[in-house]
């Protein structure tokens, strides 16, 4: 480990560990997908679409139309995974002004911000003023915000994605989004598809070996996969991977990742119709059910917490979405429209 990893702390070594396969996660994210693809078009496109939907034939319109619908979805997540990943989300620049332009609207940036919050009965979140970010030592425009492992500031800063290894910000929220929203219909589409199948190679299994939940074939757990170069070997001796070890390992991954990806999809969406970021929504402090917040000095006032960037559910979401069906359905690139303030109407 010293020989590879330049590091003699623990502390330090674990850091470079990761920050050395943080670049490998999207590759892994895309070869999962890709090889969920192919467990279609090697296993499960002639073992379970054929015989249900074809009655005994090679070929017929529901498999062409089976077929169609998981290249399309194989198509838009890699699509939507590689724009979201090669995408700048949107990092703040120095300005060109010299050091004493940029403390004086410094100074008169926070000044006018603080007269606001000490004399108005209205606090705003997000903040519609500029910032000063204290590690890049800059201003920033309003909603931008420090990443601390990208060590840059991002505009309409969400969160710092693993499985894209950068943040999602300004430029790439919507591929973010429709990534996620792909990702869960493609695997709810799986699960829809292998579920009764699943369920009848289960109970075959236990009526043939019996119920255990470690497993009571390879004692692997209660699924009873076979372990990796046990397979392997039976890969290279037959050409295949059996089928029934293929819908044991593809149905619970499917089933897990869309239950997961609809939560993770409709909280997003929740936040875009509220005109919210991630970062936002967990910094918001909390309010009654009228709006009013005492979180803000002095502390026995009641003030009115107000996003001046909401414009309404649907101006929101058509602001981060669009409004192009065309640019929704297919892995086309698109143009955000610029958050605005209406603080003043």
């Amino acid at each position: 480990l010293d020989a590879t990893v330049p590091c003699r702390v623990n502390s330090r070594r674990v850091n470079c560990l990761l920050s050395w396969f943080r670049p490998f996660i999207p590759a892994l994210g895309m070869a999962l997908t890709l090889l969920c693809g192919w467990s279609y078009f090697s296993t499960f496109r002639q073992d379970v679409i054929i015989p249900r939907w074809c009655n005994g034939k090679d070929s017929c319109y529901w498999e062409w139309t089976h077929s169609f619908i998981v290249i399309f979805f194989i198509v838009n997540i890699i699509g939507q995974y590689l724009w979201s990943t090669f995408t700048c989300p949107g990092v703040v620049k120095p300005p060109h002004q010299n050091n004493t332009t940029m403390k004086s609207e410094k100074v008169e940036t926070e000044q006018t911000q603080r007269f606001h919050d000490s004399t108005s009965p209205i606090i705003y979140h997000p903040s519609p003023y500029r910032s000063h970010c204290k590690s890049c030592e800059m201003e920033r425009p309003p909603r931008a915000h420090h990443c601390r492992i990208c060590k840059r500031c991002i505009v309409e800063y969400d969160h710092h994605c693993p499985w894209i290894n950068g943040c999602i910000g300004y430029n790439n929220y919507r591929s973010f989004l429709l990534l996620v929203f792909y990702v869960m219909l493609g695997c709810t589409y799986g699960s829809l598809m292998l579920g009764v199948d699943f369920y009848n190679m289960m109970k075959k299994r236990i009526q043939l070996h019996g119920f255990s939940i470690m497993g009571a074939e390879h004692r692997t757990g209660l699924l009873d996969l076979p372990l990796p170069w046990t397979l392997w070997k039976e890969f290279k001796s037959t050409g295949r991977i059996p089928e029934d070890v293929v819908l044991r390992a593809a149905f619970p991954f499917m089933l897990f990742v869309s239950v997961v990806m609809c939560w993770f999809c409709m909280s997003h969406l929740k936040l875009i119709a509220s005109g919210l970021t991630t970062l936002e929504q967990v910094a918001r402090p909390e309010t009654d059910s009228f709006g009013y917040t005492t979180a803000f000095n002095p502390p026995n006032e009641r003030r009115k917490l107000v996003n001046p960037f909401d414009h309404g559910p649907r101006k929101n979401i058509q602001r981060v979405m669009g409004t192009s069906m065309i640019r929704l359905v297919l892995p086309l690139p698109s143009n955000p429209t610029p958050s605005t303030c209406n603080k003043d109407n």
